[in-house]
């Protein structure tokens, strides 16, 4: 509790080194840091971690004692970037969103809350007026007027970490405090977190932040940006009866368990707990005490991180963010979304203006190639394609200040859906220019990836060796590969080319081999998502699923060791049924799910169509397919109203199952997940008919 102790080396060594937080719970959520270990091990590596936050805790001790009232009078005010990364979605956060994100911040450390009233009454007098202000930036590193945020388009925003951060770039963090937001975190559940000062890697100084939390989170991990530990110290759980025995060494924050709901009345160590404290995970915070507002302007005076370049009046002018700074208004950014990135022609694709960084557009000029019309001044324009092929869309803005211009090449594919490869077809991946083929856009590949930089180690791509020559490492030749592996959640996206259906009443029938490792036998979880698409790769419709168990093959601790033998090639089937091909025009899209798993390979993808088994009488017709199946089968009835009942049976007459339907097409494939390879009975009755088919469950 004592103010000395919190600059102790051996206290200062367990402090987090990371402030992660923010598990979502609704409203009444809390706060979640998991750091010692990330720390622990960071210290292992680099034990000049240790002693750099010694050296700050040496100053802010020493600082402390000879500025006892904290040089009441100054106001320290730090400059602000946001980072917004996004795919134009609401994660693309409004200016206002981090106006009002900011504002409240203010409120928050200048003790001017609405509900500061509400502060228990054995609080307010330590409550503090932490006389600490935070300003978005005006003037960007190079002098240029700015509005305090950037955005960058990139689907890193669905895995926010320290790779997020180098893909949207970092400004000075001798001169802004920066600020990342995004749509999802690495780590499960996770809303953000925070470095202290003199721990963060190059380029990730800040705080990185859920896009939907900004409002409620930044209060707190800017407090560790500023030094401030949780009030029960060091540890990353709170309500662990064993965090009274740690402190966070801030003498007028009572030693406490840590709470995650509003226990105003709680005393769990000994003395009244501060629930309603920032640097809680209650929620139902309104205060930072005395001691805490000295640690954290003590750090603002510190060398470490550049802390104490912050709040100077010099940078305070560079950053246009001194009180005589006069508002002027910034050359605008050009930028825009579209609702689709690939459409059968004769469709239509909406544009919206997403121009940033100014308050005010004079003028506004889009140029559409390949559509109709070609060129627009609206700001949300509707575009119609009739041609195939791959188009450029650009936009110019304007504004009192200056003009800018955007231009994304290729950004639209339009394909004729009359093209395409013609069934039975396989694709062995032999072609040298994948994901191209020959530039004929109805029938290349296209790949989306976690990231647009992605490489060879995390995409999907055919095998090559150092000399960036491909290898023949699949099943007939070449193969396409992806390696799932340090960083879960990934979803990457492999479009395969079009295909055309002549024939859209009978089913597709799909296979393909695949070989994939697992790191141990009860930790593979990767899945592999097959989508199809019947509008040229627009819209997309789940067909199957492979995961787990049921997708490996082999088990290899090391992705990049993994090349599989030929014996280690599996082959899967499943079928699209006939009323799902509507059209002519049909799409495969393969989904590999990353959940921390292993190598996957696939080779010999084939598509064709069979006459299903079939029987008819006199008032209906059911047909049942694949049949000889696997793990997928499907049973069509037509002609039949009302319910009527589906029976299974094995050889020996013993039921498996006897439900009741409604509806024509039935996927009864999980039905027959637990029985072993042979003959089986299917029948089907409506109380006036009833009719059996045979059918033969095999690998």
């Amino acid at each position: 509790m004592k103010i000395s102790n919190i600059l102790l080396i051996g206290i200062m060594v367990l402090l987090p080194f990371l402030s992660i937080a923010q598990e979502h719970d609704g409203d009444e959520g809390w706060f979640r840091c998991g750091t010692d270990s990330v720390y622990d091990e960071l210290v292992k590596r680099n034990p000049q971690i240790a002693l750099d936050r010694s050296k700050l805790n040496d100053f802010v001790r020493e600082y402390i004692r000879q500025h006892p009232k904290g040089n009441d009078d100054e106001v320290y005010v730090i400059p602000v970037v946001f980072h917004v990364l996004h795919e134009y979605g609401t994660e693309n956060i409004s200016y206002a969103a981090i106006q009002a994100a900011i504002e409240q911040m203010n409120k928050d450390y200048r003790k001017m809350r609405s509900d500061t009233a509400s502060i228990k009454a054995e609080f307010k007098p330590i409550a503090a007026d932490t006389k600490i202000e935070f300003r978005l930036a005006r003037k960007d590193p190079d002098g240029n007027c700015t509005m305090g945020v950037t955005r960058v388009y990139s689907s890193a925003t669905n895995h926010g970490d320290e790779r997020a951060k180098q893909v949207a770039g970092s400004w000075d963090n001798s001169k802004y405090l920066n600020v990342w937001t995004v749509k999802s975190m690495s780590e499960s559940g996770v809303a953000g977190y925070s470095y202290y000062p003199g721990t963060a890697p190059e380029g990730g100084d800040g705080i990185i932040l859920l896009y939907d939390y900004i409002s409620r989170a930044l209060t707190h991990e800017a407090g560790h940006y500023l030094n401030l530990p949780h009030p029960w110290g060091s540890t990353n759980e709170p309500g662990q009866a064993d965090n009274c025995d740690i402190d966070d060494g801030i003498e007028d924050t009572p030693n406490t368990i840590g709470h995650t709901s509003c226990a105003l009345n709680d005393v769990t160590c000994g003395s009244l707990d501060n629930v309603q404290n920032f640097m809680d995970y209650s929620y139902c915070y309104r205060m930072f005490t005395n001691g805490q507002a000295a640690v954290m302007r003590a750090t603002l005076n510190s060398d470490v991180s550049n802390r104490n370049n912050l709040c100077s009046a010099s940078n305070r002018i560079a950053t246009g963010t001194d009180d005589d700074y006069i508002d002027e208004e910034c050359s605008p950014i050009a930028d825009f979304s579209q609702s689709k990135k690939m459409i059968c022609n004769g469709a239509t694709v909406s544009y919206n203006d997403r121009t940033y960084n100014t308050t005010s557009i004079d003028y506004r000029l889009w140029s559409f190639d390949g559509g109709e019309p070609a060129t627009s001044g609206d700001e949300n324009p509707t575009v119609l394609y009739n041609e195939g092929g791959r188009f450029t869309t650009e936009l110019y803005v304007e504004n009192s200040v200056d003009g800018n211009t955007k231009t994304k090449e290729n950004t639209l594919t339009v394909y004729d859906k009359l093209e395409g490869y013609e069934i039975p077809y396989t694709e062995h991946f032999e072609t040298t220019t994948f994901p191209l083929i020959s530039g004929n856009s109805a029938n290349d590949f296209y790949v989306e990836n976690y990231n647009p930089d992605i490489n060879d180690e995390e995409g999907w791509w055919v095998p090559r060796n150092e000399s960036w020559t491909q290898v023949d490492l699949g099943y007939t030749g070449k193969s396409v590969r992806i390696r799932n592996s340090r960083v879960g959640n990934r979803k990457n996206k492999l479009y395969m080319p079009n295909i055309v259906i002549e024939n859209d009443s009978l089913p597709l029938e799909i296979s393909f081999k695949v070989a994939a490792a697992g790191k141990s036998s009860d930790s593979y979880t990767d899945a592999l998502n097959f989508y199809y698409s019947t509008t040229c790769g627009d819209t997309l419709r789940i067909g199957h699923t492979f995961s787990g168990t049921g997708l490996i093959t082999s088990y290899e601790e090391t992705p990049k060791d993994y090349v599989p033998s030929q014996d280690e090639w599996i082959e899967h089937t499943f079928t699209v049924p006939a009323s799902k091909l509507r059209g002519n025009n049909f799409r495969l899209i393969i989904q590999s799910e990353n959940r921390f798993g292993n190598t996957i390979y696939i080779d010999d993808l084939k598509y064709w169509q069979n006459e299903p088994s079939s029987v008819s009488v006199e008032n209906y017709n059911m047909s049942v397919y694949p049949n000889p199946f696997y793990d997928n089968l499907i049973l069509d009835v037509d002609g039949l109203d009302g319910e009527f009942t589906v029976e299974a049976y094995d050889m020996m007459g013993r039921m498996l199952f006897s439900e009741i339907f409604s509806e024509q097409h039935i996927e009864l494939g999980n039905a027959f997940a637990n029985e072993v390879n042979g003959v089986y009975f299917l029948k089907v009755y409506d109380g006036r008919e009833c009719k059996t088919i045979k059918i033969v469950k095999e690998r």
